[in-house]
């Protein structure tokens, strides 16, 4: 994997395109640092992005079983959802490394309390 510049946050929104919203950042990446320039970033269940770091970026990560996760993403203008990711899979998407460089502890972040389940009705 690699380490990625800590971007500068411009900004925090919530982003409406979700529900419930998702808190997201505006971010400016040192634009000659090699790791945030043009490259394909391999997400979750071989999802790929070509181009350069995300100027706009969000992501949740809520823990719903030993080792699943629903993780909702703001990559610029692309949302995205997966209901049911492993450790690994996010461990081995640019996902981690994202999270690293805006300073989020990951494992602490996967080590969460399981969510608790809501009820239909």
């Amino acid at each position: 994997m690699y380490d990625l510049p800590r971007p500068e946050v411009l900004r925090c929104f919530l982003e409406d395109s979700f529900q419930p919203p998702l808190p997201a950042m505006g971010l400016c990446w040192d634009v000659d640092a090699a790791d945030v320039a043009d490259r394909v970033w391999r997400l979750p269940d071989g999802v790929s992005i070509r181009g350069p770091a995300p100027s706009r970026f969000g992501v949740s990560v809520s823990r719903h079983g030993a080792d699943a996760y629903q993780v909702r993403m703001l990559w610029n203008g692309l949302g995205m959802t997966w209901e049911n990711l492993s450790r690994v899979q996010i461990m081995a998407s640019a996902l981690a490394p994202m999270l690293a460089a805006l300073g989020t502890d990951v494992w602490n972040l996967l080590t969460q309390p399981i969510a608790p389940q809501r009820l239909a009705g």
